[in-house]
């Protein structure tokens, strides 16, 4: 759902300032029939525009409009209409040419430079659209235009303006609306919201009591306070504000978000517990995909595959196009060991993701065509995984294994390398040692898979490598006995290389 701001002023707006609003709206056909006795009649032409507005013929509108300005292009309501055409059909670029032009011609008209800024803002183009909305609202003060008119402008500007990373100043224009417009519940809302997001959390609470006293169950105040307070090391504090909305609020869905709330600010701590959170609210609201999509997260990292599935595949069926459904769906039937599945949903996910999900997305495929033989795929999706995320243990190890496997030996060992910076595992070192092996490394693999022996002496595939890697250093008797505690542990390979 849009902001309510980005709503441009329509047909009742522009008609009551042109002083000619009708009662209802005309029938297209009977104003195409007058326009037949009357060709080139303006009035009419800029009615039959508006009936065709009316009825959704957005294309016929914008004809008709065109028509009138080609006869007249000072007129107003022509130009007006034509913008409102094109906005409607998707033509931002065309209606953004036209609302322009209401501003050229009629730089005095409040709803020419309202509507100019609503369609810079939805062109993501927040500089000129927050030039626009302080025209239309300097406008708006000089011809006391009603609060309810302003109200609009004030929101647009201060979303304009968070965009552009000032949600400070966001907050000072929100403030300024509050004593012009009054106080009502976004605007006290979004003053709160803009301070929090400016680094001044303190300021914004006394404004969260302000929307919580009139709407108790209001879910995004509460928890931004509940974020406020868990950031002050208070805690308890918070989870008791998301009690207080409990008992006060009967609606299941303004419940259920409650809950998903309260559960995620115990999912650290106490993760049993927001499981159960998650599960009642979900059953509050079965729609609330991100409750479903949170248990799942919760039963993969108990190793539930088979719960943690059933959760994301309800989460799915009521958002399928929310990409880290997608990845959990992904990494679920990974853990599932259905390599296929893994690989089909991770592909879907990297295909509308960006970012870290994408990462992850790019990571569990990438895993996932490793398992089912595909190296040359895992490779390509792993380097695409780590130029994302060069930070991440798993993606460069997994990278390591993938052109390991490929004896692309100049990516594995860097790749390997980079893992065991980051995350020293034994699982990281004993691929490391390998791939030293492989290329001929001997003194960095012995030096390597001796640590790696040291740490875990029951880790027999280390003590059989370093035995290869001792050989390689002519240090026969060490390698011998590194092949025999291999065997001692069960790793039948070494069998044949142990001399009787």
């Amino acid at each position: 759902m849009k902001p309510t701001w980005i709503i441009l002023l329509l047909l009742g707006s522009w008609f009551a300032y042109a002083q000619t609003t009708p009662s209802a709206s005309p029938d297209p056909a009977a104003l195409e029939e007058q326009l037949k006795s009357q060709p080139g009649d303006l009035p009419t032409m800029v009615a039959l525009g508006r009936a065709y507005l009316d009825v959704g013929r957005y294309d016929d509108a914008a004809r008709v409009f065109e028509d009138v300005l080609a006869l007249d292009y000072q007129n107003f309501q022509a130009h007006f209409g034509l913008g409102l055409a094109l906005y409607r059909k998707g033509d931002l670029r065309g209606a953004l040419f036209e609302f322009d032009q209401v501003t050229r011609l009629f730089p005095d008209r409040y709803e020419g430079w309202y509507n100019l800024a609503v369609a810079y803002a939805d062109l993501g183009r927040w500089k000129e659209a927050s030039e626009a909305f302080k025209k239309a609202l300097a406008l708006g003060e000089e011809q006391n235009l009603s609060p309810e008119v302003l109200r609009p402008a004030y929101l647009g500007l201060a979303s304009s303006l968070r965009k552009l990373g000032s949600p400070e100043e966001a907050a000072a224009v929100l403030i300024e609306a509050l004593g012009k417009v009054g106080e009502d519940e976004e605007l006290l809302y979004q003053v709160a919201d803009n301070l929090a997001m400016a680094g001044k959390p303190k300021e914004a609470i006394p404004y969260l009591y302000k929307v919580l006293n009139r709407d108790r169950g209001h879910v995004a105040a509460v928890s931004l306070l509940a974020d406020i307070f868990v950031g002050q090391g208070l805690t308890e504090r918070a989870l008791r504000e998301l009690d207080r909305s409990l008992q006060a609020v009967d609606d299941p869905a303004v419940r259920a978000n409650l809950l998903l709330k309260k559960a995620m600010i115990l999912k650290p701590t106490d993760p049993d517990k927001a499981s159960q959170l998650l599960q009642e609210a979900t059953r509050l609201d079965s729609r609330l995909w991100q409750a479903h999509y949170d248990l799942g997260t919760h039963w993969l990292r108990a190793g539930d595959a088979d719960r943690a599935l059933v959760a994301f595949q309800k989460a799915y069926s009521v958002k399928p196009d929310e990409p880290r459904i997608l990845v959990g769906l992904a990494a679920a039937y990974f853990q599932k060991k259905d390599y296929k599945q893994a690989s089909r949903y991770a592909k879907l996910a990297a295909a509308a993701a960006q970012g870290d999900v994408r990462a992850d997305a790019l990571l569990v495929g990438g895993k996932s065509a490793y398992r089912l033989g595909r190296y040359g795929e895992a490779r390509a999706l792993l380097l695409q995984a780590v130029d994302l995320v060069p930070d991440r243990a798993g993606a460069w190890l997994w990278l390591g294994l993938a052109a390991y496997a490929l004896q692309d030996l100049d990516t594995a060992v860097p790749a390997l390398e980079r893992a065991v910076q980051l995350d020293p595992s034994p699982v990281a070192r004993l691929n490391l040692g390998a791939a030293y092996l492989a290329a001929k490394r001997f003194s960095d693999a012995e030096q390597v898979l001796t640590q790696v022996v040291l740490e875990d002496p029951n880790n027999a595939e280390a003590w059989y490598n370093l035995g290869w890697a001792l050989k390689a250093l002519a240090r026969e008797s060490e390698a011998q006995r590194a092949w025999k505690r291999a065997l001692e542990l069960g790793f039948e390979p070494a069998r044949s290389l142990i001399k009787k």
